[in-house]
């Protein structure tokens, strides 16, 4: 029982965050025609599990995510309830809130991780909490379903949706473009044969797709009805679908042993940095063979884990998705010299041209990896990057138009020189182009909020964090109130005891904004998706 006469300590008192302007009114600018309701679908996907029983994994639309390539052969079930919790989070709810934090006025459709109404409920608070520090005015309407064969567009009176990857079962609905086309335009070996300048690429398309399970042996018939696993073609088959493999495999072996270093190694469609190795030293080169191909199991270990990529991903080669084209394996010569490296983000219009949004830093994992954790932005630089990176937006602009596309895009670039320690102002290259909503959009669309503030330059950052959002804001108290650091997503696993979050912080200059962000991270862990 508490004593007579205290007071319980006023809890924080965050500022409400007017952004600049939404998603949804850049899209009506860029495509005035189109004047129906339009609904955003913000969520990952991946082809490795299901991530719930309304949610399940791609199986035409074949994307290569961190979990795709490092989990293990035991792991890849859909009986793991501990890895499909994990994707689950990242996938509907933390990139989900993110984007509906920018995304407006507008309906946004999030699923639901949770089966039972409890976790339905705190699916929906987690979300409402995130948005709650918006002006009323910007707010998106959160719309919770099941899975994408569920979504309520009629009950909402949605004409038409927009979404950030392509999942197989949003086909069928009114769109505002074309599955294949959005697939085609994401692809690495589309953007090497796009004609914009992007570095020199080899590219290795594999022949044909592999006989049906039913039509090669008893293993692969077994295989194919093992619905619990991901439906690799067996180590052990020795009919058409093994001969199949081992082919394709040997091919794309031989090119990248043949490939002289430096390069860089990257798969058809992946997202935050995945399915991109980059190869400067023959012990990375033995280390992607490796990955590649089949390990050969220690004697204790389990013979499941001999499982490379290459079996993984071509085993999901089928009629179907076969003229997608998602197996093929992309060599890239390295960007020499590179004196800059940004991250643009900007609208396309329906008349094919490109409205700047920003060019942010990349922040990477600091493993030697190329996954993404989160983007840095300097608000004065902005206009001279729009000036310098202003014909490259245009010419990318025209080309994904041209393909019945207006929206978000996000292009990675490199700008390098002829020598290196050389200024800026050399040529610039296309590495990948993300034609959807990017990571760092927030934050350009944040700069109001603040410049108004004395800051000059601002980070976003994915973080997994001990214990809940409000122990989290207590700790970091004064940043809140003050404007200079805003939660744009958030989900409290309340049994696992830990969140997982995107956070962006403000400083008056690079040095400021470096030591809390510095701060930030002391105590939290980095998420790769």
């Amino acid at each position: 029982m508490g004593s007579i006469g205290t007071e319980t300590p006023a809890g924080p008192k965050l500022p409400t965050v007017k952004l600049d302007t939404t998603l949804t009114e850049l899209y009506k600018r860029g495509c005035p025609g189109d004047a129906g309701r339009l609904g955003w679908v913000s969520c990952g996907v991946t082809s490795l599990v299901d991530l719930t029983p309304d949610f399940p994994r791609n199986t035409k639309f074949l994307y290569q995510d961190h979990a795709f390539i490092a989990a293990s052969r035991h792991e890849l079930k859909n009986g793991n309830g501990k890895l499909q919790w994990s994707l689950a989070k990242k996938y509907l709810s933390h990139i989900a809130q993110r984007d509906a934090f920018v995304s407006g006025n507008a309906p946004v459709i999030l699923f639901n991780l949770g089966q039972t109404p409890e976790q339905r409920e705190h699916d929906r608070r987690q979300a409402e909490a995130t948005i709650s520090v918006l002006d009323p005015s910007q707010r998106p309407e959160l719309i919770f379903c099941p899975g994408p064969a569920k979504i309520p567009i009629k009950e909402h009176g949605i004409d038409r949706l927009q979404y950030k990857v392509v999942l197989d079962g949003l086909q069928g609905y009114p769109l505002t473009h074309d599955v294949e086309t959005h697939w085609f335009l994401n692809s690495k070996a589309e953007l090497a044969r796009s004609g914009l300048p992007t570095p020199r690429t080899d590219i290795i398309e594999t022949d044909g797709c592999p006989p049906a399970p039913n039509s090669c042996c008893t293993l692969c018939a077994d295989a194919a009805r093992d619905t619990a696993h991901l439906p690799t073609i067996p180590a052990a088959c020795t009919g058409p679908r093994g001969q199949w493999l081992a082919a394709q495999t040997a091919r794309i072996l031989s090119a990248v042993q043949q490939r002289a270093i430096p390069f860089v190694f990257k798969t058809q469609q992946a997202f935050g940095g995945a399915g991109t190795w980059l190869v400067t030293t023959d012990s990375q080169k033995t280390a992607l063979l490796s990955c590649l191909s089949d390990h050969t199991p220690d004697s204790d270990s389990d013979p499941e884990e001999g499982e490379g990529l290459l079996r993984r991903l071509l085993s999901l080669l089928t009629p179907l998705n076969t003229h997608l084209h998602p197996t093929t394996i992309l060599l890239t010569d390295l960007v020499p010299n590179p004196v800059a490296d940004h991250g643009l983000t900007f609208i396309v219009t329906a008349s094919g041209t490109a409205h700047f949004l920003a060019a942010a830093e990349q922040i990477l994992t600091g493993d030697g990896s190329s996954a993404w954790v989160g983007s840095t932005i300097h608000y004065a630089r902005q206009d001279a990057l729009r000036a310098r990176y202003a014909p490259l937006m245009q010419r990318i602009a025209a080309w994904v138009a041209q393909r019945g596309y207006v929206g978000p895009v996000g292009a990675d670039v490199l700008e390098s020189s002829s020598s290196p320690g050389s200024p800026a102002g050399g040529e610039v290259f296309i590495v990948d182009l993300n034609v959807r909503v990017s990571g760092s959009v927030a934050l350009p669309l944040l700069r109001g909020h603040f410049v108004g503030r004395g800051l000059g330059c601002a980070s976003s950052f994915s973080i997994v964090v001990k214990g809940g959002r409000e122990e989290f804001i207590a700790k970091w108290r004064a940043p809140f109130e003050e404007g200079r650091m805003v939660v744009m997503s958030w989900y409290e696993d309340g049994e696992g005891g830990e969140s997982i979050a995107d956070v962006v912080v403000g400083g008056e200059d690079e040095a400021r904004l470096r030591e809390l962000v510095q701060a930030v991270r002391e105590g939290t862990e980095e998420v790769m998706f």
